[in-house]
């Protein structure tokens, strides 16, 4: 391959891809959330900022409470159903135990459902992770910019 130089198919499945940068907003349609969120194409999975996370039956069926906080600091209480639980690495390689749960998420004009898992994220910059469950596929990331997909 010549460096620079882009083959036919390449080129036609970048354009079919939604320019980012390292920073997009995103919103949750159906809980009425929007989150500034950071883009991890490192992280295999979004995960989202809750606390106070409370296992809850629900007909039979596992659900949790918890609370996150939205795009102007306030707290919102959530009950979602927990789809699985995985274990998760952090970045010092400690493993924890994480409930996710599946959710509409809206980047710009693409809406897919994925994913989500529930993390406290208190002490982070952005209470929002986008992984590369949501960015596969769908997305080209340009880590020198911020807010591609507007403010």
């Amino acid at each position: 391959m010549i460096w620079g130089y882009i083959p036919y198919t390449q080129a036609q499945l970048l354009k079919e891809k939604v320019l980012i940068g390292r920073i997009e907003w995103v919103s949750m349609p159906e809980l009425k959330i929007k989150h500034k969120a950071r883009i991890d194409s490192g992280a295999k999975t979004t995960s989202m900022h809750a606390v106070n996370i409370e296992e809850v039956e629900q007909r039979g069926e596992l659900f949790v409470k918890f609370q996150t906080i939205d795009s102007e600091g306030k707290t919102v209480e959530v009950v979602r159903k927990v789809d699985t639980t995985q274990k998760v690495s952090n970045t010092a390689g400690l493993v924890s135990k994480r409930y996710v749960i599946k959710e509409k998420i809206k980047m710009g004009s693409i809406e897919r459902e994925v994913n989500i898992n529930l993390n406290d994220r208190t002490k982070m910059d952005y209470k929002f992770l986008v992984g590369r469950n949501l960015l596969l596929g769908r997305f080209i990331v340009d880590v020198a910019r911020s807010h591609v997909l507007g403010d």
